[in-house]
């Protein structure tokens, strides 16, 4: 059997995030056709949240700020992200009041894509306030049906990015032992967003928990932001076959993106943006 595996290197800039409109093209051009898995990057759903914006946000020099302008201007939903957050602050209350909308328009925009690609799309990754109040950075699997058949939500967490120190997001961890396997007709699908597809921590100070180890699949999706070490990851732990690593590119306000995507056969290259491999 022939698998066709996709990594979209997904390039963004003010055009790009322009409007959700805009977004939504810029994502549906993106969207490569033939493919049976096709993978999109981490952070692509966090820039929705930019992309909805209103225009008096886009003053803003940094994504920080423009996030904020865009919530102060929704202050019940500001409240109502105060009052459900699990952790306090002014920053998380902004990120839990536009969570919903960036969530509802990533799944608007993927849901269809799937169904019209005939594809499973794992959708990089976004901001998801959970029932609890958590706030998680999250991966949704959509089947070539449309139906959202997995949340995956991430468990290593970047120090000062995106836990609860100085500066950071403030996100919960998810829990290691509860990483969806999805059963496709090219066997098992297991999601992997950024730092959890590495296999050691930076430092040894910081909480990190291996997830090579318990992973049994044959195809991991590794949705990554920075370089993820999933070549690593795959040799000493032998946890998949295949791997799809999938990066943004560009630069929107304070932030820019780098990276080169690739297809492992084990631990071998086998392509950058698409592969066809033999099962």
């Amino acid at each position: 059997m022939q698998l066709s595996l996709a990594a979209v290197q997904l390039e963004i800039g003010p055009d790009v995030l322009a409007s959700g409109d805009a977004y939504r093209r810029a994502l549906e051009a993106a969207m490569p056709t033939g493919a049976q898995l096709v993978v999109f990057p981490e952070l692509a759903g966090h820039l929705a949240l930019y992309a909805l914006a209103p225009p008096a946000a886009r003053r803003a020099k940094t994504l920080a700020a423009a996030l904020a302008a865009s919530a102060v201007r929704r202050p019940l939903d500001m409240l109502r992200g105060a009052a459900t957050a699990v952790r306090l602050g002014p920053r998380h209350a902004v990120l839990a009041a536009l969570a919903p909308d960036g969530e509802r328009f990533w799944k608007h925009v993927f849901a269809p894509l799937a169904r019209r690609h005939q594809a499973y799309i794992v959708a990089g990754s976004h901001l998801r306030l959970s029932a609890d109040g958590a706030l998680t950075n999250s991966s949704l699997c959509f089947a070539p049906d449309g139906r959202l058949v997995a949340t995956t939500d991430k468990v290593n967490l970047v120090p000062g990015v995106e836990d609860a120190a100085k500066g950071g997001l403030g996100l919960q961890r998810g829990d290691p032992d509860a990483l969806p396997v999805v059963a496709t007709p090219f066997g098992k699908l297991v999601t992997l967003i950024g730092y959890d597809a590495a296999s050691a921590p930076r430092n040894s100070e910081e909480r990190f928990q291996p997830l090579g180890p318990q992973i049994r699949a044959d195809v991991i999706a590794n949705p990554a932001m920075n370089a993820s070490g999933i070549a690593t990851t795959l040799r000493e732990h032998h946890c998949a076959r295949f791997a799809v690593t999938s990066y943004l590119v560009g630069r929107v306000l304070d932030l820019q993106f780098d990276g080169t995507p690739q297809i492992l056969d084990g631990t071998r290259v086998v392509g950058e943006r698409a592969a066809s491999v033999e099962l």
